[in-house]
C-alpha cells in the first residue's frame, strides 16, 4: 500500500503536464514546442537510472524510494512557486528524474519477493497507479486551472507526493545491505532485443501523448475543462489495459500479452487518420490505443525482471534508460510530425515503431522459471 500511494502521486506529477500542455505553456509565456522540448529533457531522467541501481545496491531500495519521492515533492513546489520559466522548468525536469529513481528500486523489490508465476498480477496492481494518479489529478486540475491558474495542479500534486513520502517511510522497513556486493550484467542478444523493444514502443507512445492536447483543442474545440473531462476516457482505457494484465497475464503468459499489446496498439495508431472531426470515433481510438499501450508496458516490466535475476536493478535501469530515451525522442519529433501531417502522420510513425518492436520481441523467448527464488 505504501508504494501504491507514493507511486500514484509520482505518476500524477509526471502526467499532469500532458493534457494541459497548451495551458501551461501559455501560463509560462512560451510556445507548446518549447514546453515539449522541456518534456524531452525531463524524459531523459531515465538515463540516470544506472546510477540509481548502484545506489540502491549500496544504500537499500527503501532509501532510494524515499529520496525519489522527496525530489518529486520539491519539484512540484518549485514549479508552482516560480514566475520564471527556467526555474519552473527545473522543477518539471526534477520530477522526470525522480520518477524512474522510484520505479527501479520498487520493481526490483517486488521482483525479489514475488514468484514469476504471480508477477503479472502483482505488477498489474502496481501499474494501476498510472490510472489512479491520472484520475486523482487531471479532472480536478482542469477545473482548477480555469478558475485559478496553471499552477494549481502542481500545488495539488505536491501534497500527494509528500503523503507518499511519509507512506514509504512508515510502510517499508529498512533494507540497507550489511555489505555491498558488486553485480555484473552481461548484455546477451535477448536482453539487447528487449531493450530495443522498450525504446521503440516508448517512441511510439510519446509522440501522440505530446500532441493529443493540441489535437483535441484544434480538431474538436475542447476547452481546458473539456480536456480534463476527456481524461475519464483515458482512465477507463488504462484501467482496462492494466486489468487485463492483472487478470490474465499469469495465465496467458507475459510474452504473449506483451506481443498482443504491441500489435493492437499498432492498429490503433493507424486508426488515428480515420477519426476526422468525429469526437466519438476519436474517443474509441484513444481508448484502444491507451489500453493496448498499458497492456504492452505492464506486461513488459515483469517480463524483463526475470531476464537478469543476478542483477535485476541493472537490467531494469537499462530498460528505464531505453524508455527515457524513447520518450525524449518522441517528445522532440512529435511537434514537427504533427505540424507537417497532423494526427495521421503521428499515427503512421508510431505504428511503424511498434511493428519493428513486435518483430524484435519474436526473437525473445519466455525463458523465466515459474519458481523464481523469493527473497524475504
Amino acid at each position: 500500500m505504501a508504494t501504491f500511494i507514493a507511486r500514484s502521486a509520482a505518476n500524477g506529477a509526471l502526467r499532469v503536464v500532458y493534457p494541459f500542455l497548451p495551458a501551461i505553456a501559455r501560463g509560462l509565456g512560451v510556445s507548446p514546442a518549447a514546453l515539449s522540448s522541456l518534456i524531452a529533457l525531463r524524459n531523459l531522467g531515465g538515463l540516470a537510472t544506472p546510477v540509481v541501481a548502484r545506489l540502491a545496491e549500496r544504500r537499500g531500495r527503501r532509501w532510494m524510494m524515499l529520496v525519489a519521492m522527496t525530489a518529486v515533492t520539491l519539484g512540484c513546489i518549485l514549479t508552482a512557486s516560480s514566475n520564471v520559466w527556467l526555474v519552473a522548468g527545473v522543477g518539471i525536469v526534477l520530477v522526470g528524474f525522480a520518477k524512474p529513481a522510484f520505479d527501479i528500486p520498487m520493481q526490483a523489490w517486488f521482483g525479489d519477493r514475488v514468484p514469476y508465476s504471480e508477477r503479472g498480477r502483482i505488477f498489474g496492481i502496481t501499474e494501476l497507479t498510472w490510472s489512479v494518479g491520472l484520475v486523482a489529478v487531471v479532472p480536478v486540475s482542469g477545473f482548477l486551472i480555469e478558475r485559478t491558474s496553471w499552477r494549481a495542479p502542481f500545488i495539488l500534486v505536491s501534497f500527494g507526493a509528500a503523503i507518499g513520502t511519509v507512506a514509504v517511510a512508515k510502510g517499508i522497513g529498512s533494507d540497507r545491505p550489511h555489505e555491498h556486493v558488486e553485480r555484473s550484467l552481461e548484455l546477451t542478444p535477448p536482453r539487447v532485443r528487449i531493450l530495443a523493444t522498450a525504446l521503440l514502443f516508448s517512441i511510439a507512445a510519446e509522440i501522440p501523448f505530446i500532441v493529443y492536447g493540441q489535437w483535441l483543442e484544434g480538431s474538436f474545440a475542447l476547452s481546458v475543462a473539456g480536456i480534463g473531462t476527456f481524461t475519464i476516457a483515458i482512465v477507463v482505457a488504462e484501467l482496462l489495459g492494466e486489468g487485463l494484465v492483472t487478470a490474465y497475464a499469469d495465465r496467458w503468459g507475459l510474452r504473449r500479452m506483451f506481443l498482443g499489446g504491441l500489435l493492437v496498439s499498432g492498429l490503433a495508431y493507424l486508426a488515428f487518420s480515420l477519426t476526422g472531426a468525429a469526437l466519438g470515433l476519436a474517443t474509441i481510438v484513444v481508448v484502444i490505443w491507451i489500453a493496448s499501450f498499458e497492456v504492452t508496458i505492464v506486461a513488459a516490466i515483469p517480463f524483463a525482471t526475470e531476464m537478469a535475476t543476478e542483477a535485476r536493478e541493472r537490467l531494469l535501469s537499462l530498460f528505464a534508460v531505453m524508455i527515457a530515451t524513447g520518450r525524449a525522442v518522441g517528445a522532440l519529433i512529435a511537434q514537427p510530425l504533427f505540424t507537417t501531417g497532423g494526427i495521421g502522420l503521428v499515427g503512421v510513425v508510431s505504428a511503424v515503431c511498434v511493428g519493428i518492436a513486435a518483430l524484435l520481441l519474436l526473437g525473445v523467448e519466455e525463458h523465466a522459471t515459474p519458481d523464481a527464488a523469493i527473497h524475504p
